[in-house]
């Protein structure tokens, strides 16, 4: 499976956005783990996982979805992080 790599701007400090973030990822069911420089997460989807790690350059989310349901694409994942996440 092709893995996916994207970037996302985000306003605030990197500390809100991983606040942020941590809490819908925990809401939906998933797990977040982040330290100074980026994190891992993995969120329950429809009886599979989207599993990925992010770093943090700047104002930048730099992400990669390492493992993903087969039939949800990687623009859909970042359409839906864009509209979601921050």
């Amino acid at each position: 499976m092709a893995r996916c790599n994207f970037s996302i701007s985000f306003s605030g400090t990197p500390t809100e956005l991983a606040e942020n973030v941590r809490a819908k990822v925990e809401n939906q069911g998933g797990t977040f783990t982040e330290d100074a420089s980026g994190g891992i997460f993995k969120v329950p989807l429809l009886g599979s996982n989207i599993n990925g790690s992010y770093t943090i350059d700047g104002q930048q989310m730099n992400i990669i979805i390492d493992h993903k349901p087969i039939f949800v694409g990687c623009g859909q994942i970042e359409n839906y992080l864009n509209s979601n996440w921050l």
